[in-house]
């Protein structure tokens, strides 16, 4: 008789703990994930000029370690970060970038063919631009800022042929993820207008 209380006692401690565990779960936030958009207006359309159609390769794209991660990350003072464990990119972070830059190109400039590192082995394109990102982070209701070190090479003749330096900030009007991720996409874009302008120059 004892041996069959005490079992009915450990089965309902059981239960009790797994309906807790289920309460927990069920009361966190849902994860929202995000991605980097490209320019969908044509404001910077008007640096197209009678150019011949070129090619582009875009990559590749290293960022600081602390931003290869899932989870978006956000500056809340100037040592201190945020990794928000609700809040994350679709993807590789690095790879969005190289995927924007890449698709901003394509549409400001007049390119015969615009692609991603890595890619195919018989593709040679005329101008590379690679991209070494320093900081790249928000702090909300306050602004975004990019840093960001780019080239532009000449991969046919293996030579580098430009050497530049973006620091670029954008306010932020409020305190959601959703006009971060607006914004720094906007960022971008003032970067591939600095990149379209430069290879507009080289060629």
């Amino acid at each position: 008789m004892t041996r069959t209380l005490l079992s009915a006692k450990i089965i309902g401690l059981i239960l009790l703990a797994a309906l807790m565990l289920i309460g927990c779960r069920s009361g966190a936030p849902p994860v929202q994930f995000y991605t980097l958009s490209a320019t969908r207006t044509q404001a910077v359309s008007n640096t197209i000029t009678a150019l011949k159609p070129i090619s582009v390769g875009v990559g590749p794209v290293a960022i600081p370690e602390v931003l290869d991660r899932p989870q978006i990350v956000v500056r809340t003072s100037p040592n201190k970060l945020k990794i928000d464990e609700f809040h994350r990119w679709a993807g590789r972070l690095n790879a969005d970038l190289a995927r924007v830059v890449a698709e901003n190109i394509s549409l400001m400039l007049p390119a015969e063919q615009v692609a991603v590192y890595p890619w195919d082995a018989g593709f040679v394109p005329q101008y590379q631009v690679t991209l070494d990102i320093r900081h790249f982070e928000g702090r909300l209701g306050e602004d975004v800022l990019l840093e960001v070190v780019w080239k532009v090479i000449d991969p046919r003749a293996k030579t580098t042929l430009s050497v530049k330096k973006s620091v670029i900030t954008e306010p932020l009007p409020d305190g959601s993820y959703d006009t971060l991720i607006t914004t720094q996409s906007k960022v971008v874009e003032y970067l591939s207008s600095f990149i379209v302008k430069e290879i507009k120059r080289l060629n």
